[in-house]
């Protein structure tokens, strides 16, 4: 019996049962939770708020009283006094539009009218939660080089929900020689 045959033999049982073992540590249930990615989306809406405030009619509280007498046009001024005079003003940001409409005739206000139109915006966030699961892909393998064909076979592919992946593939080699394969991936993260 070639001892170095006996050997080649000894070496690949050995590396067989390693990969079988590290499999079963990897992708047996190890009580962990499973990974997760959010997504987030963020959408703003303004929602507008009309109110008018009821007529607001003042009372009247202090009088200033004059004591000079001058040449008037007593006509004009009385003309003037019964007149109604209407002033419009208007406070305007960019969440709040107040309008004020005052009408004063006689020294009075007679009325005002208040009016608001406020724009609350709205943010409505929405998290999707996308469970990372485990996913199994199959397909075939090829390797080569100028000597001759490396290997060609069918692969199978395992990516747990760790983000790690692990391939075995059965096939043949340049001989004819039945050939196994084993990969390992593990996800090389860009976030930072």
């Amino acid at each position: 019996m070639d001892w170095s045959k006996i050997k080649n033999k000894i070496y690949f049982i050995t590396i067989l049962v390693l990969v079988i073992i590290i499999l079963l540590q990897k992708c047996g249930g190890s009580g962990k939770k499973v990974k997760t990615d959010t997504i987030r989306t963020i959408d703003t809406t303004y929602v507008n708020v009309d109110r008018e405030i009821p007529t607001y009619v003042p009372k009247w509280r202090t009088r200033v009283e004059y004591d000079t007498i001058r040449d008037v046009d007593t006509a004009y001024v009385l003309g003037d006094y019964y007149s109604t005079y209407v002033y419009n003003d208007s406070l305007i940001n960019d969440t709040l539009k107040f309008y004020i409409n005052d009408s004063i005739t006689q020294n009075k206000i007679k009325s005002r009218d208040l009016k608001y139109k406020l724009t609350i915006p709205v943010i409505t966030i929405t998290d999707v939660v996308v469970e990372n699961r485990k996913e199994y892909y199959v397909g075939a393998g090829l390797t080569g080089s100028k000597s001759g064909l490396g290997f060609l076979g069918p692969e199978f592919l395992l990516r747990n929900t760790n983000n790690q992946a692990y391939g075995l593939g059965v096939g043949l080699n340049g001989q004819f020689r039945p050939t196994v394969s084993f990969k390992f991936y593990w996800k090389i993260d860009t976030k930072k």
